[in-house]
């Protein structure tokens, strides 16, 4: 199994739970990458009859949407084209977003409500393209934004992987090539990767608040100069058209 695509999940998952933590800690407890938590509290809201809290909560909800939309549209189009390092553009893409967030968010009048509207709107479709563009890392499939996905595919593999230690057990033969083992520990180590990001971002924002995200900032060039030297999300996605053709 290549390790370089998994790595490179494990960071992009460190990086949305480092993103959502900072945004939630700094813009009015809203989440820019976990839309389950906003869509929860949109309803919660809902039942109070509180309808600016509401559309608070629904805001980055309806930008995240958008997003990944777009950045589907674009990788249809870039695969017809045959731009193979799609990746480079859409972490180019990240850092456009994320970087007037760090910058004005650090200026005086930065955390003024229209600007924290304005920033949850680019942390949150920064947060979707990340999650559009790639969704394969060598065999696995995996979100590098909302890990609760992960979680469930990790307990299928696991599953997979105890009943065939009950098969061995039994004397059965297993002919499948397929290693559920390793794949529940890389689809565990993402969700672990979120947890560690999230934690990093709470450090980091206590001293430096939005200037935090000069952290992800640092980490999408390094990714890009990756896809750059091996393009990331272009083998993933004929792997993934192969598959949906079938």
């Amino acid at each position: 199994m290549d390790k370089t695509p998994l790595l490179t999940a494990a960071l992009l998952t460190w990086l949305g739970g480092f993103v959502d933590a900072v945004g939630f800690l700094s813009l009015g407890r809203i989440y820019t990458a976990n839309m389950s938590g906003n869509s929860v509290a949109v309803g919660m809201q809902i039942s109070g009859q509180n309808w600016f809290g509401m559309f608070r909560r629904a805001w980055p909800v309806i930008i995240f949407v958008i997003g990944l939309l777009l950045c589907r549209i674009f990788l249809e189009l870039a695969g017809r084209q045959r731009i193979r390092p799609v990746a480079s553009i859409v972490f180019a893409g990240e850092i456009v977003l994320l970087a007037p967030v760090c910058t004005i968010g650090a200026m005086p009048g930065g955390d003024s409500p229209s600007f924290q509207f304005a920033f949850v709107a680019l942390l949150a479709f920064a947060m979707a393209a990340q999650n559009g563009a790639l969704t394969r890392f060598s065999s696995i499939s995996m979100h590098t934004g909302f890990v609760t996905g992960n979680l469930l595919r990790f307990t299928e593999q696991f599953a997979k992987y105890l009943m065939q230690v009950f098969d061995r057990l039994r004397g059965r033969r297993i002919s499948s090539t397929e290693k559920p083992l390793h794949i529940s520990a890389w689809l565990l180590g993402t969700y672990l990767a979120y947890v560690v990001g999230a934690a990093c971002g709470g450090f980091i924002h206590h001293a430096f608040r939005l200037r935090a995200l000069l952290v992800p900032i640092g980490c999408l060039f390094f990714l890009i100069g990756v896809d750059l030297r091996r393009p990331l999300a272009a083998p993933a996605e004929e792997k993934r058209g192969g598959e949906e053709n079938r």
